[in-house]
């Protein structure tokens, strides 16, 4: 038995053989394609989607933004020091592009006021990691 007597190899008659290659198509027949969507758009398009189906999630964010402003209170009274009031500020101000997000219903707006709300969040979990080394 040689290679060539496999089904698939080409050289036997009634063996698999692949399709021809496509002809190529004469110049100028081609139909454009769409406009490519870059990192801001599909963000603004998650963004968009989740506010569209998950309507609770802002009293959700508010609620979390509470407990944690409400975390760097108690952190006052048992550190015994006003450092942990320094992210306070930053989580107001995440509240407040939590709040103006809720009314847009713009998909550019909406995207640059939840990365406010995201920036905010995190450089005051950041923050509270600075303070948290300082006071130890």
């Amino acid at each position: 038995m040689t290679a060539d007597s496999f089904p698939g190899s080409g050289a036997a008659p009634g063996g698999v053989q692949a399709p021809p290659p496509p002809a190529p198509e004469p110049a100028g027949t081609t139909t454009p394609a769409g406009p490519v969507l870059g990192f801001r758009e599909l963000s603004e398009r998650v963004i968009a989607s989740v506010a569209e189906r998950c309507p609770w999630l802002h009293r959700v964010l508010m609620g979390m933004l509470a407990v944690f402003t409400g975390t760097c209170v108690v952190a006052v009274v048992s550190r015994l020091s006003p450092l942990p009031l320094l992210p306070v500020p930053l989580f107001v101000v995440a509240a407040y592009g939590l709040r103006q997000a809720r009314g847009v219903t713009e998909r550019r707006q909406l995207f640059n006021w939840v990365l406010l709300f995201a920036l905010a969040t995190i450089v005051g979990f950041w923050l509270i990691a600075v303070v948290g080394r300082w006071v130890e």
